[in-house]
């Protein structure tokens, strides 16, 4: 069963990503010898060459991902098993600490990888601005609440696993739950774990962002300034929550690089997000992802699991639901990209009717500028990876003078 597994993994998901990955460096590594589109020469070769490192670090973290799952699925269920067993009689309290061991060994054996990326890759380049000791708290502060989350749904799924025979649908419901509840209580509880808000102090751009949002009829708890330079040098805004729990939130780096006009345009960007109810059609598609991840693991058998080593223990489905779910990340991810992509172009549009094209192209060349975003991407890589369309197709529709 381990064999098969294996197999599963790597033919649906190692290789066509491996695959992809390696246009996508072909792809950028052509382009590189083009002229600049965007941005200045230097930056397009800087920006390229940090897009090309990225997807070699992903590749590595890609083969490492699999290495980690051979590992599981031969032995690693297996020695975790039996270490439980000895400890531990409640089946329902087994189930639990088996999926929590592996849910934090799973992610500490990550933490390498991630000190990579941030302390190294990114500083290279300019973006990370991450202290060390910085880097070591928001990471025991991760652990931390994963640890408590983790705990409490896995327990309550476990539940479900161990006395209902269609648990996999009340699972699916509480996840649901879960998800929504989270991005309720993100902006004023999880967030401010790991970032300072600030009420926006500029009284003449309150204003102005106030009378945007009354406009749109988009109701707030108010406008937050976050200290995101403390951690990145790069720029962004969103709005964060449900309900009367929505903010806004805007980087510091983002005010002192965009201008009022342009900082309205990305506003009414996001906006057009609101008015469209693009937060609650991707709730909905994640909401069915959920259910068919839930219903796979429903049809799961006992036999499955018992090959991998691990008996009388429901814990094991949610470990094995986490090892093959970026299988079903990376095939849904064109369609969710699709619409997601169509989403965007109709947000440019509602955010440039609400000042003008020009001034919301410019906005999003100066956040190109500044981030560093490498312009080209092959096309089937769009398609796999991009939430958003590449910004050469939004700036055409925005109508932006091009330098020749």
């Amino acid at each position: 069963m381990a064999f098969i597994l294996i197999s599963i993994f790597v033919l649906l998901y190692v290789i066509p990503k491996f695959y992809i990955d390696i246009l996508q460096i072909q792809y950028i590594q052509k382009k590189l010898h083009t002229k600049a589109v965007i941005l200045p020469q230097e930056d397009y070769i800087k920006s390229g060459k940090y897009a090309i490192k990225k997807i070699y670090f992903s590749l590595a973290m890609l083969i490492y991902e699999t290495i980690l799952f051979i590992c599981w699925v031969y032995f690693g269920f297996g020695m975790l098993m039996h270490y439980l067993q000895t400890f531990l009689d409640s089946q329902t309290l087994q189930g639990v600490a088996f999926f929590m061991g592996f849910l934090l060994l799973q992610t500490f054996l990550n933490i390498p990888f991630n000190y990579y990326s941030t302390m190294i890759l990114d500083k290279q380049y300019g973006f990370s601005t991450t202290t060390k000791q910085l880097f070591f708290i928001d990471t025991l502060k991760s652990f931390i609440v994963l640890t408590i989350i983790g705990a409490i749904f896995s327990y309550i799924f476990i539940y479900f696993a161990d006395h209902f025979e269609f648990w996999w649908l009340y699972g699916a419901c509480v996840a649901i739950i879960a998800v929504l509840s989270f991005n309720i209580l993100y902006p004023i509880v999880f967030a401010p774990l790991f970032n300072t808000f600030t009420p926006l102090k500029n009284e003449e751009l309150q204003k102005k962002i106030t009378h945007l949002l009354n406009h749109v009829g988009f109701k707030s708890s108010g406008v937050f300034v976050m200290d995101a330079s403390r951690r990145d040098g790069r720029l962004n805004a969103y709005f964060g929550g449900i309900g009367k729990a929505k903010r806004v939130i805007l980087f510091d780096t983002l005010l002192n690089k965009v201008s009022t006009d342009g900082l309205l345009a990305i506003l009414g960007h996001e906006l057009g997000h609101f008015k469209h109810k693009d937060i609650v059609k991707n709730f909905f598609i994640s909401g069915i992802l959920i259910f068919v991840m839930f219903a796979i693991a429903g049809i799961l058998s006992i036999q499955i699991l018992q090959d991998l080593g691990i008996y009388n223990n429901n814990g094991g489905i949610l470990a094995l639901m986490v090892l093959l779910s970026p299988i079903l990340s990376f095939w849904a991810m064109p369609l969710i990209g699709y619409f997601s992509r169509k989403a965007e172009y109709a947000a440019d549009d509602f955010g440039a009717s609400l000042t003008n094209k020009s001034t919301l192209a410019n906005a999003l060349v100066r956040i190109v500028n500044e981030n560093k975003s490498f312009p080209h991407s092959h096309p089937i890589y769009v398609f796999f990876h991009y939430t958003h369309p590449p910004l050469l197709n939004r700036l055409k529709v925005l109508e932006y003078q091009f330098e020749n």
